[in-house]
Formats: structure tokens, sequence, C-alpha cells
């Protein structure tokens, strides 16, 4: 009986251990499990937060580009608006003499533009009583009020009173005989009323680097004779610009401008 006490005691104390070990094991593989769980879950925190942070650099750098490209939209559009208001100016003013006494037929100063001159519009003197009106007047003299011995810079950029005594410039008749095919036409009237003119079916002058010469003259008609084309050539002349082919004289010098 003793032996069999003993024997169940030992029973007791063997079953005792294998469950202790039993119920340790779990829970030593729980807790294992809870601490890798908690790592793992730590990480994917990490990896999520890096995640937000490169998306919201992202976004930062697309709103950054989206300012800029904002920006450059407003100052195209302020660039097309500045071309819209120049080529309105450029419609509603003319570009010839023909263009700008349409409506009135009127001779008179009016304002037009060239391209190859500038863009900003200019007053011209157009002849609306000769020939079917259309004139462009490039030199006028009606009186001595206005002196003509000049020099080359004065020629160059014109001078005078449009609607009295004046000369038109020397770039801008460049300019209009170089953009498109123009007509020369002089009127010359004597103190006693009678009249003569010359006309030239073309007209060009070249450019400064070349002198301004009378580079084209047309076939000529008229009643004043042909003056002229024994000067097609032949550079512009003024009193500090010798240009002419007299040696030893200066022909704007010696007939003062005249």
């Amino acid at each position: 009986r003793l032996e069999h006490v003993a024997e169940i005691k030992m029973l007791r104390y063997i079953l005792f251990l294998s469950v202790h070990y039993l119920l340790w094991f779990p829970v030593e593989n729980v807790c294992g499990e809870t601490l890798d769980s908690s790592t793992i879950y730590d990480y994917n925190c990490d990896v999520q937060i890096d995640v937000v942070k490169t998306f919201i650099k992202e976004l930062q750098d697309v709103r950054k580009r989206e300012d800029i490209i904002l920006a450059q939209i407003s100052l195209i559009e302020t660039k097309l608006q500045s071309v819209e208001e120049q080529l309105s100016v450029r419609k509603s003013v003319a570009s010839s003499c023909l263009e700008a006494a349409a409506e009135s037929f009127k001779t008179g100063v009016y304002n037009i533009t060239l391209e190859k001159f500038s863009d900003t519009p200019f007053a011209v003197y157009c002849n609306e009583e000769v020939d079917y009106g259309g004139w462009l007047v490039i030199q006028r003299r009606v009186s001595d009020a206005v002196d003509f011995d000049r020099d080359w810079r004065e020629y160059k950029s014109g001078f005078g009173v449009l609607d009295e005594n004046y000369w038109i410039g020397l770039e801008k008749l460049h300019a209009f005989t170089s953009s498109c095919q123009h007509e020369l036409y002089i009127e010359m009237q004597k103190y006693s009323g009678e009249s003569y003119y010359a006309r030239y079916s073309e007209f060009v002058v070249g450019s400064e680097s070349e002198g301004y010469p009378l580079r084209i003259l047309g076939t000529y008609a008229g009643t004043a004779g042909d003056s002229l084309e024994y000067y097609v050539g032949m550079k512009f002349t003024t009193r500090d610009q010798d240009n002419d082919l007299r040696s030893g004289k200066n022909c704007a010098v010696y007939f003062k401008g005249a």
C-alpha cells in the first residue's frame, strides 16, 4: 500500500511537471509572437510614415510646379493681350495715304503706320487733289520759311512742318519705297501760276548703309522734263557728307540745299 501511495505521488509530480511545462511553452510562444508582432507593427508604421512624407513632399513639388505654370500662363496671357492691343491699333491705323484718306478724300495730315520703319503711328501729309489722290507728300516747299540747307542727320530724320514746308526724312523714304512699289509725282509751280509735273512709274531709295542712293526710277511722263534720270544710282549728298560725283565740289554746299 505504501508503495502504491508512493507511486501515486510520483505520478502526480510527473503530471504536475508536464502540465507546468505545457502551460509555460504556449505562454512563451505567445509572448514571442507578441514581441515579433509588435516589432513588425512598429516597422510597418515607420514605412507608412515615410510613404506619407514622400507623398507630401511630392504634392508640395507639384504645387510649386503648378504655381510656376500658373505664373507662366499669366505672363503669356499678358503678352497675348499686349499683342492683341498692338494688332488692334495696327488695324485701326492706316498703312498708306490711300487707306488714311479713303473715307474723307481730303488733303491733309493723317496718322499711319509703317512696319519697316516703326510700330508707332506717325503723321504724314496726304494729297487727295492730284491724279485721284492717295499721294504721300515727301517734300513740300511753298515758301522760304524753312531752311533746307541741313546736315545728314536732319535729312535722315526729316524736318519742317507737315502742312507747310517740310522734308519727310530719308529713313522713312527708304522704308516706304522698299516696302512695296511706289510711283513718284513731282509738281512744280511758277510764281506766275504756271504748273508743271513729272511722273515716274517706279521709285526706290536705298538704305543708309548704301548712302540712300536713287536706286530705281521708272518710266517718265509729264511736262516738266526728265531731270532725274541722270541721278539714278547716285548717293544722297548733304553739306557734311559729299557723295556726289563732282570732285572738289559739294553740290549741297554750292546750292545750299536748294
